[in-house]
């Protein structure tokens, strides 16, 4: 039997839910319908899918009894229609991130766990197959020992984004892929915002993460670079390996160690440019890869890759980036506040 699935939200990414789940087979899916409050977002979405609409989300669960729902709508409604469901004991799909705060994160685990309501976390780079492929390779002992992660998610400002910044949109992917490539959590993060373009949070993140291993990942991200890049470098004792997220493509650097014939370093060796392999991919849509995941998980009743316990612990972390810029701002603020009096 066809599990029925709704959305919620028909704007760019809801679009692309719509488009992926239309082309799982009828066998496996049945897309009972979608919900969104513009009009003119709604009729499209109809007109294209041949679908139901609806206004409410509420109807559209009143009316199809859906067994899963993608909630694909702005991060500060994620909460509201996701804890609805939930306590209805109707199986989600949240897009990244879980929610706005790591309070309702917590209350809609808790709600879930009430209901027995499966909750999966849209952090779809999980299913990027370089990131699999990546992840075997470091399992195999290919690198050796990490030393450290290198993110770097840059682009233009998309006008849509304008409830939250870089940090809780963009960041999330790469602190969810460096927590699940080190396996382990983190000790101390360090991170410098600046807002130049969004009216009203940051726009631009350096950042720092400090793994209990004693693995280090460094943050490059922003909405001010005018071509978009998507690229994570790995380094270890025995080279490295450079993930491109947009082409799907990975290649490995190999370390070539070298000795000095000066009698005083000899005992020294450096690390020179070794061997450049492009490893072999099997590309595949990483959003249709993941409802293949969570349609598996709510079919056999067991756990999603990405729960909704991981997108909390990657919410957190998000959490202490935008903390510790807030509190630096803060004590710089007061720093000139004193100055001024004392001057």
């Amino acid at each position: 039997m066809p599990l029925k699935i709704g959305v919620v939200g028909a704007g760019s990414m809801g679009m692309n839910h719509l488009r992926v789940l239309a082309d799982f087979s009828a066998e496996q899916v049945c897309l009972v319908g979608v919900a969104e409050t513009s009009e003119g977002a709604l009729a499209y979405a109809m007109n294209r899918f041949h679908i139901a609409g609806y206004r409410d989300y509420r109807q559209m669960i009143d009316t199809t009894h859906p067994d899963l729902v993608a909630v694909v709508v702005p991060t500060n409604l994620h909460f509201e229609v996701a804890s609805y469901l939930v306590e209805g004991g109707i199986n989600v799909l949240i897009e990244k991130p879980m929610t706005s705060t790591i309070e309702e994160a917590e209350a809609l685990l808790r709600l879930a766990r009430r209901s027995g309501a499966l909750v999966a976390v849209g952090h779809i780079e999980r299913f990027n197959p370089a990131i699999s492929v990546l992840k075997q390779h470091i399992m195999a002992g290919d690198i050796g020992t990490i030393f450290h992660l290198h993110a770097r998610r840059v682009g233009p400002f998309p006008p849509r984004i304008r409830d939250v910044g870089v940090v809780l949109d963009l960041a999330t992917h790469d602190i969810d892929i460096m927590r699940y490539l080190t396996g382990s959590e983190v000790a101390h993060v360090y991170a410098e915002t600046q807002r130049h373009i969004h009216t009203i949070c940051e726009d631009l993140l350096l950042g720092v993460i400090r793994f209990t291993n004693d693995v280090i990942g460094m943050l490059d991200i922003n909405w001010l670079t005018p071509t978009k890049i998507r690229e994570l470098t790995v380094t270890g004792e025995k080279g490295m390996f450079l993930v491109n997220y947009l082409t799907q493509d990975i290649y490995f650097y190999e370390n070539d160690y070298t000795s000095t014939s000066w009698d005083a370093l000899r005992s020294l060796t450096g690390v020179s440019e070794g061997t450049m392999t492009r490893l072999k991919v099997p590309k595949a849509e990483p959003l249709y890869l993941e409802y293949q995941d969570v349609i598996h998980a709510v079919q056999t009743k067991m756990s999603p890759t990405v729960t909704g316990e991981e997108g909390l612990a990657t919410l957190k972390i998000v959490h202490q980036l935008l903390t510790t810029t807030s509190e630096r701002a803060a004590a710089r603020t007061r720093e000139v506040i004193y100055a001024s009096k004392h001057a």
